[in-house]
């Protein structure tokens, strides 16, 4: 059998949450199940639902890759766990051809695949003419000139609108149904002006107004921040190539593995899954980042993928899991997003490979610092901290930070209760070594925790005791 999700940890770290993995476990038996088969490639089955048909359920095991014929809007959904689980404990039988709408989908999966690869080849052979390179590089440059065009224009009534808002007073947005509007209007514009990057920041931030106590001075923050892109492009020929990139990541220009591949840095290593975050988005859109901690190279690295409309994402990253791979970082001056060109593979068995010290992560606040000072466009951080405690106070959750300094004050944690509750029984009142994503909001800052860690005994090498399951927003 595959070694693919060959354990019950390894499916249900797959789980987009509690409610899915309980649910799955009671697919269990194989009563529910009339139609089973697996082989190298595919595992496959049929479940019987409420209705006259059942469900038809296959995961392809190069990505691995779930569909699921049910109407559930979670990846994966219960029934392609289920299977997974039902594989793992041997109740899957081995061999055999798949059925036909089976193979139909494992071969259109192929052929995607393939057009790639041809794409990518005819695109190579393309540039290596001379002639046809020139009058490639002079069509690219007029369309990004347009592009850019466009942008600017976009910025420039983003700025007006920032001017009117502070003129007028942050406090006005609260409870303002005209003001929300507005809003929503300024995020179809950047939209408009292909600059999809600002119009993300603009739904998320409308989020900050009336929130909490001190909502107008981190939505200032915000604000500044945008101002800072504002110049960047109206200034963008003055740029070095690098600090170029990191405005074109912010403003959510695209770009394509093959760009990447050429002109990104590659790192071979052993990646660690540090944390997970799931999101779902507006049109069933769903995001995933997978935050990496290189175990030789020290480097954190950023994998986002997307699945649209219930297709499922096209590799597995288990929380907690190391993957021997090579990454390819997107340009910048201080590069956090990569891509997995050839894939992660297979999950490595927890006998090989190096294991997680707390000197593998190198003196993390300094390469926060580091990081923000290279590139301060970037929305959000990784952040590890050894020696931490999850503390309840004045209606809030706090890390307390490790020693007595007096600027080690307490920061604000962005944990459901149920999981920091759960967090500090597993910890039993000890220090933990915590993952997360630092967001610069005014004041500290706030860390959103994606995983805790504990050093085993008689050891210094972590182990993965939690880690966050997803959210919808």
């Amino acid at each position: 059998m595959s070694r693919v999700l060959g354990t019950e940890s390894e499916v249900l770290a797959l789980s987009p949450d509690a409610a899915s993995s309980k649910a799955a476990k009671g697919l269990l038996s194989p009563s529910k199940w009339p139609l089973t088969g697996c082989n190298d490639a595919a595992v496959w089955g049929e479940c019987q639902g409420s209705g006259s048909k059942p469900y038809q359920t296959q995961v392809d095991l190069s990505g691995p890759s779930f569909k699921c014929s049910c109407p559930s809007r979670k990846f994966p959904c219960k029934h392609g766990l289920a299977l997974m689980l039902m594989r793992a404990g041997g109740q899957v039988p081995e061999g055999g051809d798949p059925p036909a709408w089976v193979q139909s989908w494992l071969d259109s999966r192929q052929e995607k695949a393939e057009k790639k690869e041809a794409k990518a080849a005819a695109a190579a052979a393309v540039a290596a003419s001379p002639a046809d390179a020139e009058a490639a590089a002079r069509q690219q440059a007029r369309r990004e000139d347009k592009r850019w065009d466009k942008i600017e224009a976009g910025l420039q009534e983003l700025s007006l609108w920032m001017q009117d808002m502070v003129r007028s007073g942050l406090a006005s947005q609260a409870g303002n149904p005209q003001a929300q509007q507005r809003w929503r209007t300024m995020s179809a514009r950047m939209v408009d002006a292909q600059a999809t990057g600002m119009a993300a920041r603009v739904r998320e931030c409308w989020e900050l107004v009336d929130s909490h106590e001190g909502w107008p001075r981190d939505l200032l923050v915000q604000l500044g921040h945008w101002q800072l892109i504002v110049d960047a492009v109206r200034r963008r020929d003055q740029l070095s190539p690098e600090v170029r990139a990191d405005v074109m990541a912010a403003l959510g220009w695209p770009m394509d593995k093959a760009e990447v591949q050429a002109r990104g840095q590659q790192v071979d290593d052993e990646w660690l899954v540090a944390g997970l975050r799931t999101i779902e988005r507006e049109g069933r859109l769903m995001e995933r980042r997978v935050w990496l901690q290189g175990l030789g190279s020290g480097r954190m690295a950023l994998v986002l993928d997307y699945a649209q409309g219930g297709r499922g994402f096209e590799s597995a990253w288990v929380a907690g899991a190391r993957y021997r791979c090579a990454l390819h970082f997107y340009p910048g001056k201080a590069p956090l997003r990569a891509v997995a060109v050839q894939g992660n593979g297979a999950a490595l068995e927890p006998q090989q490979g190096q294991p997680l010290t707390v000197q593998t992560m190198g003196d993390t606040l300094s390469q926060l610092g580091q990081r923000i000072a290279g590139n301060p466009l970037q929305s959000v951080q990784p952040l590890w901290q050894a020696g931490a405690r999850l503390v309840f106070a004045e209606g809030r959750w706090l890390v307390a930070w490790p020693g007595a300094e007096a600027a080690a004050q307490p920061v604000p944690a962005v944990i459901d209760d149920a999981d920091a509750w759960q967090l500090m029984a597993l910890a039993g009142g000890g220090p933990l070594q915590l993952f997360g994503e630092w967001e610069p909001v005014a004041g500290l800052g706030r860390w959103r925790l994606l995983s805790a860690w504990q050093t085993g005994q008689d050891t210094q090498v972590q182990h993965c005791i939690w880690h966050n399951r997803g959210e919808i927003v």
